[in-house]
């Protein structure tokens, strides 16, 4: 009932983003997780090397996102997307091929770059595409089929390597950039409103600026809320868990596996019925438990290492289960929010600013997880999360007391 539910939302134009966006996933969920063992592995690079290749690329986003939200407030963001695209599709193809540190930098870079551009314009896409009611379900209905595809594309990345052999890795770099293209043959068949340079109406300004985004302080507290939101949360567990995980608590990498399986396949399953629940209630105040969701899954890691060696695995899987619930909330509500407050003709710089909470924290949070993991302070770094995971809230609570008087 729930899926029949969101399919009757879809339109025409909705549909094939979603879809793409989820064929598009398949190919990430094959290789991000992969890509500094094949670095090690295949290509003899250090750990040290891959992990700040993965911070330039983080603060390579950063950089790339302001001029990325401006080029799709200029020319709008079906163009913007397909040179983002047709740059990704060319960059993870490179990857294959890979051989120097310099080859290595620039590939990443490429993705960066290419992912501020497709990310922010998508979103705008699918804003202006799907009625405002309607907005909340159609980013939900997004994040469900996106972790489908991650989830898909980890399971065929299992089938396809073969310890040991650079074809298998090849293959797999392969069919990350044919997805690219896949969605890139989507997006050409896209036409009509919405898609194009937003013309404004007679009475809205004729251009905009950064400056007219800073001027929004519901946007400005929401985007720097979500930042410290993620950064103590997807920040930290993607970067710190499996450290956590195998170095501290002595559980095999295979329990890798089922720990962030049980996020995804809750994600996909719980997705509509939480979409549901939220229905009752108001957006800011869902902002709010976002907070107190992600602090709870951190008392599960907290008391993990009390336990004998499988209640632990169990207790980081519930762990991962309630973070799910607070993704699941997150994933319709944030990008909702900064839609409706953020005006048309500055919708693209709006989005690209949102996407620095991704950014951003993929910078901070394994900071944070290396310095204090790396120092031994396992239990300050369970704590510490657990805290930080508040300190959005009194931010996301000035911003609904301004959004509501405004």
């Amino acid at each position: 009932m729930f899926f029949k539910e969101f399919a009757s939302i879809l339109n025409p134009k909705s549909r094939k983003i979603v879809v793409g966006i989820a064929l598009n996933a398949v190919g990430g969920g094959m290789t991000l997780s992969l890509l500094l063992v094949y670095l090690h592995d295949m290509r003899g690079f250090t750990n040290t090397f891959g992990g700040l290749l993965l911070s330039w690329g983080a603060m390579v986003s950063i950089v790339a996102s302001t001029p990325m939200g401006a080029l799709v407030d200029r020319i709008g963001p079906k163009r913007v997307m397909i040179g983002g695209l047709l740059l990704n599709s060319a960059a993870a193809f490179s990857l294959a091929y890979v051989t120097t540190h310099l080859h290595a930098i620039l590939a990443l870079t490429a993705i960066n770059i290419a992912g501020q551009a497709v990310w922010p314009s998508q979103s705008v896409v699918l804003t202006r595409v799907t009625p405002e009611e309607y907005r909340s379900k159609i980013f939900g209905l997004n994040f469900m089929l996106l972790n489908l595809g991650l989830g898909l594309g980890g399971l065929i990345s299992s089938l396809i390597i073969t310890e040991g052999s650079l074809r298998s890795f090849q293959i797999m770099y392969w069919i990350d950039a044919a997805t690219f293209f896949i969605y890139l043959g989507i997006i050409l068949t896209l036409h009509g409103e919405g898609l194009d340079r937003y013309i404004p109406q007679a009475h809205e300004p004729k251009q905009g600026t950064y400056r007219d985004l800073l001027a929004i302080k519901p946007l400005m507290l929401l985007g720097t809320g979500g930042i410290i939101l993620f950064t103590f949360g997807y920040g930290v567990i993607q970067a710190g868990v499996p450290i956590f995980a195998t170095q501290f608590l002595g559980l095999s990498p295979k329990w890798l596996g089922l720990i962030f399986g049980v996020n995804t396949l809750a994600i996909f399953t719980l997705q509509p019925l939480v979409m549901r629940i939220l229905e009752r209630y108001s957006k800011y105040n869902a902002l709010v438990a976002i907070g107190v969701i992600w602090s709870a899954s951190w008392v599960f890691v907290g008391i993990s290492p009390l336990l004998p060696l499988i209640a632990s695995g169990i207790a980081l899987c519930i762990s991962q289960l309630i973070f799910a619930v607070g993704e699941m909330v997150q994933a319709p509500v944030i990008p909702t929010l900064a839609n409706e407050l953020a005006p048309e003709h500055i919708r693209g710089r709006a989005n690209a600013f949102m996407s620095l909470q991704w950014s951003i924290s993929g910078v901070a949070g394994p900071a944070i997880t290396g310095l204090m993991l790396g120092a031994d302070l396992a239990e300050l770094w369970v704590a510490s999360m657990f805290i930080g995971s508040f300190l959005a809230i009194p931010l996301f609570l000035r911003m609904k007391r301004l959004a509501l008087s405004s």
